[in-house]
């Protein structure tokens, strides 16, 4: 079966004494693995018959949620093959065992970010955006101590079933459309899974055991960030639709790319609550410690949580409300699938480069065609691998360049007077055979150091623009942002180039030398075109027959009057 570890313990779950008696039950059931009736029936299967040994020595039991999935998935499958579901997989033994791993796990200050991989996690080599987000950046928390004694686990005695059902559809996120899946989960707060925004952006379907007579208050609450995101008094039994809405359930939208717990808390009523104006204020402004010191909630019930981490959805929903700016992620992860050797190998962008170009009409000849351009403004778009027209982006056309740091809007274009950076736009894609650049060496095509208070118009240009001029197929535009460790003089800069000011720039040994950090990044790709047979033809003296044998209708379209292409 191809098990990762090589070390368990009987009796099983399964009340296999050995080993031959476990491979022979498991040996019956082989097909529900085979058929994949559930996504974590493998592991489930394992884990009663087969149970990997913990640290401690003792089983890796699976949970009560596992289970169910298993069950619901498999059980049907089991029936069609002439055996009932065991009692050995019978989900309510998992249930007191769960129970308590959860309680160790919510007393674990290693289990999440904000514990005992906070300092690494937030050092100062390359701290992620969640420690700016940190609320206690001096603490090392556990779920519990996180919540500040506000919160006591020791009643906790049933598990809830938590089950969220979304459908596929479309978001927008940093200009950019994203197609996300549609499907259903159920949380499992024993798995080390991450989910997101857009599976959880509903409220979910939830059951616990409960008398009819018997009254709940759920709480969601985001623990890393500490945000209240759902709470529901007056709860029937189990009937969370019957409940009275204190704050309207948004579902978890983490920004940062670190797995952070958002926990469910489930308290049982004295009785029906009478939901006074300050006591709605209050549960609202400070829902925990009122739960905690309000005399008409019993102990908590139930506690669970799922692990969650960014995706376009939670980016785009806090782009939108000008809340959190986490583009720099979303370019990050487009970049990372480009193969470039200028690249460092590990590296978490955390600013946004917006370039815009805003080109003035333009009318030019090129192979006896006359094309016109009519005035525009373009934003460049890295995610989309945006393609543009060179005349678009020709040497007399500055691009302007906004620079926003990965953070809440509020303090996103805040610069410090001591930040400088070092802003370069390159062309890695030039054939080697011109001996001006490589892969690893590229052309300058603009370049500007010594960046104060995020303003590009301030810096130091050492390279002058120079707009994109392919030779041929497509080349790749990179404008490099980087964070620079102190003041660069711009005469070192011809140290790294070849006797051509611009060309083999050495860019790997310029940022090392200099202790350049990428922090942000956008491109956009070009390719050779009717302003560059132009440009080659008269403005460099290039032979118009060699530059234009490619071009349909010549050398016929020079005999007539030439009617203009209209572009743009």
């Amino acid at each position: 079966m191809g098990i990762p570890y090589n070390s368990t313990v009987f009796p099983n779950l399964a009340g296999h004494l050995f080993q031959g008696g476990a491979s022979v039950g498991l040996q019956r059931i082989k097909s529900l693995i085979e058929k994949k009736c559930s996504p974590n029936i493998r592991e489930f299967l394992c884990r009663v018959y087969l149970p990997e040994c913990s640290p401690s020595g003792k089983p890796v039991i699976p949970s009560w949620e596992m289970c169910q999935e298993a069950h619901d998935g498999c059980s049907s499958m089991m029936s069609s093959l002439g055996f009932k579901w065991e009692s050995s997989l019978n989900c309510s033994k998992f249930e007191a065992g769960t129970i308590d791993r959860i309680k160790e796990i919510a007393n674990d200050k290693s289990a999440f970010w904000f514990g005992t991989g906070v300092k690494s996690l937030c050092s100062k080599e390359r701290p992620t955006f969640a420690c700016k987000m940190n609320r206690f950046p001096s603490q090392t928390d556990s779920i519990i101590s996180r919540f500040g004694g506000s919160i006591d686990i020791s009643g906790v005695d049933r598990l809830m079933k938590i089950q969220y059902t979304y459908e596929n559809g479309t978001v927008n996120a940093c200009k950019n459309d994203f197609s996300l899946p549609g499907g259903s989960l159920e949380v499992d707060p024993l798995s080390p899974t991450v989910n997101h925004g857009w599976q959880l952006r509903n409220l979910p379907a939830m059951k616990w055991t409960a008398a009819p007579s018997d009254y709940f208050t759920l709480v969601l609450y985001d623990i890393g960030f500490t945000y209240l995101h759902a709470l529901y008094v007056n709860i029937p039994g189990n009937n969370i639709t019957k409940a009275d809405e204190v704050h309207q359930y948004r579902g978890p939208g983490n920004p940062t790319d670190v797995a952070n717990p958002y926990v469910y808390l489930l308290y049982k009523q004295h009785g029906h609550l009478q939901l006074t104006d300050p006591l709605r204020q209050s549960l609202n402004k400070k829902p925990l410690e009122t739960l905690h010191n309000e005399s008409n909630f019993y102990d908590l019930k139930s506690i669970s949580w799922v692990r969650v981490s960014a995706d376009p959805f939670s980016i785009g929903r806090l782009e939108k409300e000008h809340q959190v700016n986490n583009c720099p992620l979303l370019v990050s992860e487009a970049l990372q699938h480009q193969d470039r050797p200028f690249l460092p190998h590990n590296f978490n962008l955390n600013m946004s480069v917006d370039v815009t170009y805003s080109p003035s009409a333009i009318t030019f000849t090129s192979c006896c065609k006359t094309y016109a351009y009519r005035e525009t403004s373009l934003e460049l778009n890295p995610i989309g691998n945006m393609t543009v027209k060179t005349a678009h982006v020709r040497s007399s056309i500055m691009p302007s360049v906004t620079l926003t740091k990965q953070d809440p809007y509020f303090r996103a274009n805040k610069f410090s007077d001591d930040e400088l950076y070092s802003l370069i736009m390159v062309d890695p894609d030039v054939p080697i055979f011109y001996k001006v650049a490589s892969n690893s060496h590229p052309l300058i095509h603009w370049m500007v150091i010594n960046i104060p208070r995020g303003n590009v118009n301030d810096g130091v240009t050492v390279r002058e623009y120079r707009g994109p001029q392919p030779s041929s197929g497509v080349h790749t535009y990179y404008f490099l942002l980087y964070l620079q460790s102190s003041r660069i003089s711009p005469s070192v800069i011809s140290n790294y180039t070849t006797s051509c000011t611009r060309c083999l720039f050495d860019i790997n040994c310029f940022t090392t030398d200099h202790g350049l950090k990428l922090t942000g990044a956008t491109w956009f790709r070009a390719e050779y075109d009717e302003y560059v047979r132009h440009q080659r033809v008269d403005e460099s003296g290039k032979d118009e027959a060699a530059e234009c044998a490619k071009e349909p209708q010549y050398p016929q379209s020079c005999s007539g009057v030439s009617i203009p292409h209209i572009i743009g």
